[in-house]
Order: structure tokens, then sequence, then C-alpha cells
């Protein structure tokens, strides 16, 4: 990334800057508060699109130099790559392609800007900054190897693996998370709050279960069922011939008397059937009206009747005369006179017919129940004659019904009890079964906490990720110790757990310089690994004048040899260093950027 032009209007400190960067290497120097540090935040800013000094879109006009209402800042780079920042709106404008790794590009930027920025960020934030730079993030291959090798779970490895590609703090989190929720279902299952000790060989307190006396149990409630179901059959029997012979005498005693009324009934069935007709007759008689008379009976009551009024010879006081008219007065008593065809029924009997008819309709009634009586009292007597002649059997008693149901009771009894103890062994065998189910789930969820663990240990930063990290820390130490040794300064290197030395000694017991020097070779190396091949280095005057110039023989060096392309360096100075081929000299007076001839053209001039 070549710098070829700066402007600069009205940014900071800085009134005005119109540099253009012939030298890879770019001195800018200056008293005190001239706008140093501000040449620096412009180019920040146009590269990274962030200020320095604030960090709310509200204050980019506090950016704006003092006195004016709007600044701005243009960065061009060799490669037709273009930056241009405006204020007080901020809005920064980049054209053209990121021709870099992308990702390196983007990962050492900030800190190819801002050398200081890479010991202060935390160990993750450096550690991540690395495996952008190194290309060392691991592929799944590796990850599932290592993590393999730690005895991970296959299947565990396979649904973290994919994460693992997007990154390992990802993946981390995802393990950490199912670590999480496997503890949650411990305690869901346990009732207890999760703890490694107390999950490990935990088990669920279960009551003691006798398999073999619940099987006994078992059988003899079958066997008890069968005596009570046996009894039950032996009680509806005995019921059925109790009912039978008290039926049976019953019947008996029914029969005994309905047949006992057989010839009541007939005596009286005659005496009603005789009412009966002599009814029926005597309403037939006031019914029919007079009736002609024939017959043998009226035929010789006439013919006698003939002998009598005619004369006699005879005489008439002859017993047989007078026989014949006794005769013939009983017939006209009967049937009326001899002349007449038949008598009329007087007024009274006409009268009377209507209630000789009811009684005729209600004797009709009675003799016919008379009948039905008769009939039912004759099948009685011949039923009662089947029954006696029968085999009743031997009568069951009251007695033996009783200890019928005392015995079914009494079998009852024993299964009820029988069947509680059952269904307790029962439910013993029930909480013992989800007890051991409660352990087998506990243990499986401990399992899962543990083997998620293993994988969250194994995704964190000082794990599979230090490994792969500590492979490539080499050529990262490597060409730390080169710029190193090529400076003359102390040795800079980054430990596995992200720890940054000069000679062995903590960055953060470094003196200023020293901090300053360990910065700038962490910067170069960024550059490199990154491909930005830029770097922007402020105050370097903390460094003594040999340390300056061990600084600028290492950038020299760095820019001859395709290293570095661009180099921006600000400093406090007295005056300003003549410009060469490889170092770009300018001076900042009054917040505006001159450029500082070289010391042959000075010459030429004078």
């Amino acid at each position: 990334m070549k710098i070829q032009s700066i402007k600069i209007a009205n940014f900071e400190g800085l009134r005005t800057a119109d540099m253009q960067l012939h030298a890879p290497i770019t001195m800018v120097s200056g008293k005190n508060g001239t706008g140093k540090s501000s040449l620096r935040d412009a180019v920040v800013m146009a590269l990274s699109g962030q200020p320095t000094r604030v960090s709310l879109k509200k204050d980019y006009g506090q950016l704006v130099a003092e006195g004016s209402k709007a600044g701005h800042i243009e960065l061009n780079l060799a490669d037709g790559r273009k930056s241009v920042v405006t204020l007080p709106d901020g809005g920064v404008a980049m054209t053209g392609k990121i021709i870099e790794d992308p990702d390196k590009a983007r990962a050492g930027l900030p800190f190819v800007l801002t050398p200081a920025s890479f010991a202060a960020a935390p160990a993750d934030g450096r550690r991540s900054a690395l495996y952008a730079l190194t290309g060392c993030a691991g592929g799944t291959d590796e990850a599932q190897k290592r993590l393999l090798e730690r005895g991970a779970d296959q299947g565990k490895i396979d649904a973290v693996l994919p994460l693992v590609l997007v990154g390992f703090p990802e993946a981390e989190k995802h393990a950490k998370q199912r670590a999480t929720e496997a503890k949650g279902a411990w305690r869901a299952v346990t009732g207890e709050t999760y703890g490694d000790k107390k999950a490990e060989g935990w088990k669920s307190g279960k009551p003691p279960v006798d398999l073999e006396a619940a099987q006994q149990c078992e059988q003899d409630l079958a066997a008890l069922d069968t005596q009570i179901a046996q009894a039950q059959q032996d009680m509806g029997t005995l019921r059925a011939r109790h009912q039978a012979s008290t039926g049976r005498a019953g019947q008996i005693a029914q029969l005994t008397e309905l047949a006992g009324k057989k010839e009541s009934i007939g005596k009286k069935l005659a005496v009603d059937e005789a009412d009966l007709a002599n009814v029926r007759d005597r309403v037939a008689e006031i019914s029919a009206g007079p009736a002609e008379r024939k017959g043998l009976l009226h035929d010789l009551a006439k013919a006698m009747n003939a002998l009598v009024v005619e004369e006699q010879p005879l005489g008439t006081d002859r017993p047989s005369y007078l026989t014949a008219c006794d005769v013939l007065d009983q017939y006209e008593a009967q049937h009326g006179p001899v002349e007449e065809e038949g008598a009329q029924a007087s007024a009274a009997d006409i009268a009377s017919l209507p209630e000789l008819q009811k009684s005729l309709a209600m004797m009709e009634r009675t003799v016919a129940n008379d009948q039905r009586d008769l009939k039912l009292a004759q099948d009685a007597e011949a039923q009662l004659k089947v029954l006696q002649e029968q085999d009743g059997g031997e009568a069951v008693t009251e007695a033996q019904l009783s200890a019928a149901s005392d015995r079914i009771n009494t079998l009852m009894a024993s299964r009820k009890k029988m069947a509680t103890d059952l269904e307790a062994m029962r439910a013993n065998q029930r909480v013992a079964a989800e007890a051991d189910k409660k352990t087998k789930d506990a243990g499986k969820h401990h399992a899962d906490v543990q083997g998620w663990t293993l994988i969250a240990d194994a995704l964190a930063p000082d794990g599979i990720p230090g490994e792969i990290l500590a492979d490539s820390l080499r050529p990262v130490n490597d060409l730390l110790h080169g710029l190193s040794q090529e400076a003359g300064w102390a040795r800079v290197q980054i430990s596995r757990d992200m720890d940054i030395t000069a000679d062995g000694r903590a960055y953060g017991l470094l003196s200023e310089s020293e901090q300053w020097r360990t910065d700038t070779l962490l910067a170069l190396m960024i550059a490199q690994l990154s491909g930005l091949k830029l770097v922007v280095l402020d105050r370097f005057d903390v460094l003594d004048l040999v340390g300056r110039s061990q600084l600028l023989d290492l950038l020299c060096d760095l820019a001859e040899d395709g290293a570095l392309e661009s180099a921006v360096v600000c400093g406090t100075m007295k005056k300003a260093m003549p410009s060469d081929e490889l170092i770009g000299s300018f001076w900042i007076e009054n917040g505006e950027v001159l450029a500082v001839a070289g010391a042959q053209d000075e010459r030429m001039a004078a």
C-alpha cells in the first residue's frame, strides 16, 4: 500500500498540506504543537474511516480546524485507490478495490496505523489478529483431529465443526452453551444444583424391591381369584337351589289350596248354571211373546180337551174324567187355555225384562268365572299330583347360605389385603424404575456436560487455537527476531499466551522508548504479514539519536527489500532532515506542511 499523495485542509491542527510522496519513507517533523499528530490522524482516518480523537459522529465538527467551517482530507495510493474525507459530516468515500488479502488487510490495518494498539489489545484480540494474519485459524480436519486426540465424542465434534469454520470463538461459545444446557437438564432431573463432584456417580434414591416376592404375590392373588370365582359360583348354585326348594314348597302349598276348592267350585257352578238357565228361559219367554203351540204335549192336551167338552155318555163323575180335568187345569196353568195358541207376557213381566237381562249378563260372567276357577282347580290338582310324585332333592338352609357368604367375604378381605400389598410392591418397582431412569438420565447429562466442557476447553484460546497458533508463531517470532536484529534493538517475542516481551522482559515493564521500539517492530511485522507494507509512526522523537538512526536504517533496508512501501514517521525535531531517494522530508510550521529539499538540492541552490 504505497501512499502517493496527501492533501489536507483545515483538519485538527493543520491548515493546509499538499504532499507528493516520492520516497517510501516520509519524515514529518516540526516543533511541538505544530500539527504532526494531526497529519498522522488524517492518514489514519482516511485509511480506516474512523477518527482518533472523537468517538461520536455529532462531535466530528470538533475535528475542523479552529476558525474554519469545513475540513477536507484526500489520500491517493499508487495503485489508483483513493480516500476522501469531508468534515464536519465525517463522510469517508473510498474508491478502488482492496488488492491485498481482504481478511489479512482488515486484521492488520488498525495495528499498522496505530502500532501501540496491538500491545494494548486484550490477549484474545491479539490472538484473533494473528489467526487472520498467519492464516492459521485451522480447518475442520485439524480441529477434529485434535479434538479426537483429547477424547472428545465424535457426535459432539460433528455438531461443533461447522462453527469452527466461522471461528474458534463461536465454536467455543456454542460448546459452552451446550454444556450449560446439559447442566440445566441435569438439574431438572435431579432437582439439585450441578457440580462436577456431586454429579459424578450421582444416584437417585429408591426403595427396596423384592421381585420374587412380587411375583409370588401375583401368583397367590391369581390363585385367590380362582377360589373367589369358585366360591361365588358355589354360592350361586346354593341360592338357585334354595330359591328352587322355597319356590316348590310355596307352589305345592298354593296348588294344594287351589285344588282343595275344586268341589266347592263345582257345586257353585252347578247352582249358577241352573240359575242362569232359568233366567235365560225367563228372558226368552218374555222377549219372544205368544208362541205357536206345537208338539205331542200340546196335541194331547187338545185331544183330551175335546173329549172332556164333548158329552160324556159314560158320565162326568168317573175318576178318569176327573183326572183328565185336573191335568188340563195344570196345562192351562202352565201354558194357558188349550184353545189359545200362546199366552201374551204380562205388563209386569215386560217391565222386569231390562233387569232380567242385566241379571242374565252378570250370571253369564259368574258362570264363566266358575268354569275358569274350576279349570284352575283341576289343573292345580293335576300339577300337585306331578310335583308330589317328583323328588325335590335336599333343601338348602339359610345356615348354608350364610356360611357360603362368610367364606366369600373372608376370601375378598384376603384379596383386598393381598392386592394392597402387591400395589405397594408395584409402586416401589415404579419408583425404583423411575429412580433408575433418573440415575441414567443424570449420568447422560453429566457425560454431556463433561463432553461439551472438554470441547469448550479445547476450543478456548489456550487450547487448540493456542496450539495451532503456537505452531505458526515460530515464523512470526522469527520475523520479529530478524527485525530486532536488523534494527539492533531488544528481541521482541509473542508467547503462546499472547504475552509480549523484549529480551524476555514483559511489555508492561519496559520503558517508554522500549515500548515504542517494541510497538514499531510489531507494526512492521504486521505490515509484512498483512501485505499492507505500510506503517504510520508518531512520536519517533521518544528515541535518542542512535535509536532514530537505527529506525531509519531499518525502514530504508525494508523499503529497499520491497518489504515496506510506505512509512509515515512523525516526531518533534529542532530542524528538518534533508530528503533523499528513500526518505522524503516534510516540515510543519504554523499549521502548514512544507516539503524539505535534499542535501544536494540545497548545495545546488546555494
